[in-house]
């Protein structure tokens, strides 16, 4: 009977969360804005997933919009071209202020997905992605956050007693403000040493495969896989001297500057202090929700994991 939904519906297409695709940057065709009143702003490369329990995620302003209206409750909307694919209204939780703007830090209320038609949506959510892992809402929600496509990094860490390289999507970069946000999971061993030592190193995977990304991540955070074991060469990174794989195309040295709980991640800001750009025109892994991908012009890339 699966089968046949799925054929009937998607045209037999493995149903998943999301789907992987490699691109550069500039490949991305969506965009996300946030509406407040009769304000909308453009804040694809400003906004980031910073929890998934609670629900929450970030978006900078710089002042002369935020000056514009009262951030207290927005909606953000994911587009592609004139099409709402996406959206969900949010509540504020914090801003923070920055040099040229503010944080805000957002609790996702309500969302609603626009993909397909209802009775597609439905299936999906309902039938075919049901799960007792998780919950009818929040299948929705990280179908509507992956609307935008989410680009994968490698975080690294070391110090004398330990060091561990590993993947993630829940980030973002404020260019502008030279801020990164991190947000990791509390129960990832290697964030108490990270806070500790206030100090990180995020990579792009420029020319890795998946199947490499993926058992990054499946290494246990209290005893990670030895360097000398992990099946890519390092260099050392510039300022901190940690770990850089050599797949990598550039890199980024952060200071944590700020941190707070969010609840099941911790939400990490720091100061970009040196942007290594070692290859030109480099791509990396992306997560691209199912729903978004349908009728996309993104190519998948299977992983065995």
């Amino acid at each position: 009977m699966n089968a046949l939904i799925r054929k009937l519906f998607f045209k037999g297409v493995k149903i998943k969360t999301f789907f992987i695709s490699r691109m550069a940057e500039d490949d991305v065709e969506e965009q996300v804005f946030l509406k407040s009143g009769k304000h909308l702003f453009h804040i694809s490369k400003h906004h980031g997933m910073i929890c998934l329990d609670p629900f929450c995620m970030a978006s900078w302003l710089p002042a002369d919009q935020l000056n514009l209206i009262d951030p207290q409750a927005a909606t953000i909307q994911f587009m592609k071209g004139d099409k709402l694919n996406a959206s969900t209204t949010v509540s504020l939780i914090e801003k923070i202020k920055t040099a040229n703007g503010a944080l805000l830090l957002y609790k996702i209320d309500t969302v609603k997905n626009h993909q397909l038609n209802p009775l597609h949506r439905l299936i999906f959510f309902a039938y075919l992605l049901r799960s007792p892992k998780n919950t009818y809402y929040s299948r929705k929600v990280i179908s509507a956050l992956y609307s935008y496509p989410r680009s994968i990094i490698i975080v690294s860490y070391r110090d004398e007693n330990y060091c561990n390289i590993f993947p993630m999507d829940i980030h973002g970069f404020i260019e502008e403000e030279g801020l990164y946000l991190l947000g990791l999971r509390t129960t990832n061993v290697t964030l108490d040493k990270i806070l500790a030592a206030k100090k990180v190193v995020v990579c792009d995977t420029d020319s890795v495969d998946i199947n490499t990304v993926y058992a990054l991540g499946k290494h246990p955070s209290a005893s990670p896989t030895p360097k000398e074991q992990l099946p890519f060469g390092t260099t050392d990174s510039e300022l901190f001297g940690f770990p850089v794989p050599d797949f990598t195309g550039s890199y980024k040295e952060i200071e944590i500057i700020q941190n707070k709980k969010m609840g099941y991640h911790m939400l990490m800001v720091g100061r970009v202090l040196n942007h290594k750009k070692i290859k030109p025109n480099t791509s990396s892994f992306y997560h691209v929700g199912f729903l978004q991908f349908q009728n996309s012009k993104y190519e998948s890339i299977e992983a065995v994991y």
